[in-house]
């Protein structure tokens, strides 16, 4: 799944406006970002196989460090009780750091439904994956619908003032849904795993600075109403 996951960050902005949006951005990518650099050190492991799947090339064989079932909870605690004694003079620090678990946590359950069986359940369990990445059209439909409504929650939300804020908030959630019909395009000649793993890379930053940049604007918001 991509930006699938972001369904998460925006339907916990929603819930918790104070939270930056790109600080959730981070949360429900963080297993990612660990990924590739992991698969960018040689220590997990895939094979790029075009026809591997309808919507995906990736035969993801060897990732027990970021997509198993355990390992995602660990991310999650750590990351929540990292964001926990980050804003720890906040009375809603365990309120903040929860959400942010949750958003860690939500990766792998929305890899579930996208993958197939290559999401170890525990050590020396079985791999899952209910596989949606067999079929591009319920890809796309899935996912950006998903983006789709998730993104007017968010919008609803958060009740942009100028325009300025409408033109980042929705031009964030087009630009993301472009990048989605482009990351399922048909591949006849992959790139070497290293390319791919930063490429990965790139795209996750990208969108955070994106979401950074709608932060900033919201801000802008904010101090309109002071005045």
């Amino acid at each position: 799944m991509f930006v699938g996951h972001y369904t998460a960050a925006f339907a916990a902005k929603a819930v918790k406006t104070e939270i930056p949006l790109w600080h959730l951005f981070i949360a429900v990518q963080l297993v990612d970002f660990a990924w590739a650099i992991l698969v960018l050190l040689g220590i997990e492991k895939l094979n790029l196989t075009p026809g591997f799947m309808e919507a995906s090339i990736l035969d993801l064989h060897h990732m027990p460090y970021t997509h198993s079932l355990p390992a995602t909870v660990l991310w999650a605690l750590g990351a929540g009780l990292a964001y926990g004694l980050l804003y720890r003079k906040s009375r809603r620090a365990v309120m903040l750091g929860g959400v942010i678990a949750v958003a860690v946590a939500s990766h792998w359950f929305l890899d579930l439904i996208a993958h197939g069986p290559d999401l170890l359940l525990y050590s020396g369990g079985p791999y899952v994956g209910f596989g949606l990445w067999n079929s591009l059209v319920w890809t796309q439909v899935v996912e950006i619908g998903g983006l789709a409504l998730t993104g007017a929650l968010f919008i609803w939300a958060v009740r942009p003032k100028r325009w300025q804020s409408w033109l980042a908030a929705l031009g964030l959630i087009v630009f993301m849904a472009v990048l989605q019909i482009y990351n399922h395009l048909p591949v006849d000649h992959p790139p070497a795993i290293p390319v791919f793993a930063i490429t990965a890379l790139f795209a996750y930053s990208l969108l955070v600075l994106a979401a950074a940049g709608v932060d900033r604007s919201l801000k802008g918001d904010a101090t309109l109403v002071e005045k």
